[in-house]
């Protein structure tokens, strides 16, 4: 009973779950989806996201329900599924796009204190990373003192994140104009540049943005090694995806109703600049960008646990990782597998040091939304395959093929210069399988050594096509 009570409850595992999805996303997507896309195809383009972001869910929900004994979520599936190269590469995409989301984080920190300071403020870059440093590692000692007390933490963040993001909807609705909204031909006109752009296209250019508002769904079946049961995981799942798509779909239609696509593109901060033309004014812009630094470093610290344990569970369970990430400390928590993601996010930060922060910003968060794309990708698969082996099932196997082409419609919308990224880093994890397997002793398989070298050859492949031009993100 007293381990139990240890264990991650129905309330915190919602507020990590909304904690792992609302974070940079929902403040800086206004800016984002309008560089691409109107507004009224950014509504459709909610509209096919939200639907493919709930199959996905959907889709953790059933896996968590039917396969309880798959602990890692994820990277579980794909091993179970098929076998353990598939298994480690789930992991590793994974674990790389995570650690990558904590640097999309960590950016729009500064940028949002730069904002705070003052429009057109830039702080100098060499200060920048060397302040974002002493914010991650602190991080590194609040969760070393223990799973549960970080989830706890969490809890208090995520109210104090969502307070103004209530508050943008509440008094946006009163200035928000129908006019504003819906551009003059937004069919085929882009109202930012002037730009021919078909419907298809625009809706391409907003998913990459939309998914990554919603990366962090499968968070929870990650971490539920750690959670009372694996149906308190389903239920938490779907709760904070429902919460969340809510608040992400009034944030953006508001937006773009109460300033001009010219404006909220310019805005370095977009809620902030939102919430200044309400009746809060200077004050609203303030709380927002508040709001903003207690979102961000919350997700962080979510994220931060996930990247942690994606490590150390094909570790612990099947020996896919290096022993060396099985190791715990005195609280429970895998201290080296936490230790070599915040490695791995300090070298990430020198995107830091990046003149363009916004730049920065959409890069990575493209970067960690492919990555992560190839695991849902197959999650999926093995849904489907799962339900197959039994009769009827015909919903469940509906939504795994929805899910399945939803993921690889938004690799395909993203666009081949971030695949091309994404195979890069899938091959810098070849030689962790390989110490893996010297020390369980066991051989690499001929089709193992087979998917190993078409990997490194696609890799060398888009290195040269980047460097050459050929490609770029």
């Amino acid at each position: 009973m007293e381990e139990n009570n240890k264990k991650l409850g129905l309330g915190l595992l919602v507020a990590l779950g909304i904690g792992t999805m609302i974070a940079s996303g929902i403040f800086n997507s206004p800016t984002d989806l309008i560089t691409t896309t109107n507004p009224m195809v950014v509504l459709i383009s909610w509209g096919i996201g939200v639907f493919g972001v709930v199959m996905l869910g959907l889709v953790f929900y059933l896996l968590s329900n039917k396969k309880p004994e798959l602990h890692g979520g994820i990277y579980s599936y794909a091993k179970d599924g098929y076998g353990d190269f598939i298994g480690f590469n789930s992991a590793w995409g994974y674990f790389t796009s995570s650690f990558l989301g904590n640097v999309a984080f960590i950016v729009l920190i500064f940028k949002t204190i730069n904002s705070l300071i003052g429009e057109g403020y830039t702080m100098p870059r060499v200060l920048a990373f060397l302040l974002a440093s002493i914010v991650l590692w602190s991080y590194y000692f609040v969760i070393k003192r223990g799973i549960r007390q970080a989830g706890i933490l969490n809890l208090v963040v995520t109210i104090g994140k969502v307070i103004p993001l209530i508050l943008v909807i509440v008094f946006g609705l009163s200035a928000f104009k129908l006019g504003t909204f819906n551009v003059e031909n937004w069919k085929t006109v882009l109202a930012v540049s002037g730009d021919t752009v078909s419907i298809g296209k625009q809706i391409s250019g907003a998913m990459g943005t939309i998914l990554w508002c919603f990366v962090g769904v499968e968070g929870l079946v990650v971490l539920s090694q750690r959670a009372e049961s694996h149906i308190v995981v389903g239920k938490a799942t779907i709760i904070s995806l429902v919460i969340t798509a809510i608040l992400y779909v009034s944030i953006s239609i508001l937006s773009m109703g109460i300033l001009p696509a010219k404006a909220l593109v310019a805005a370095q901060t977009p809620l902030a600049a939102v919430l200044a033309q309400t009746a809060l004014g200077s004050a609203g812009a303030i709380i927002v960008k508040v709001g903003i630094l207690i979102s961000v470093m919350g997700a962080l610290l979510c994220w931060l646990l996930i990247t942690t344990e994606i490590l150390y569970v094909p570790a612990e369970q099947d020996g896919l990782m290096p022993k060396w990430f099985k190791k715990n400390n005195d609280k429970n928590v895998p201290i080296n597998a936490l230790l070599f993601g915040m490695v791995a996010t300090q070298i990430g930060l020198l995107a830091m040091l990046s003149p363009g922060l916004q730049k920065a910003y959409f890069v990575v968060t493209h970067m960690c939304t492919t990555n992560i794309l190839i695991p849902y990708l197959l999650s999926s698969m093995y849904a489907f395959k799962v339900y197959n082996k039994e009769s009827g099932h015909l919903k469940e196997k509906i939504i795994a093929v929805i899910a399945g082409v939803y993921s690889i419609y938004v690799i395909y919308a993203v666009g081949i210069g971030y695949l091309g990224l994404a195979v890069v880093i899938y091959a810098l994890g070849l030689g962790f399988y390989l110490k893996a397997k010297k020390e369980k002793k066991e051989a690499i398989t001929q089709k193992e050594k087979l998917s190993m070298i078409v990997m490194v050859i696609v890799a060398i492949v888009m290195i040269i096509a980047a460097a050459m031009g050929k490609i770029s993100v």
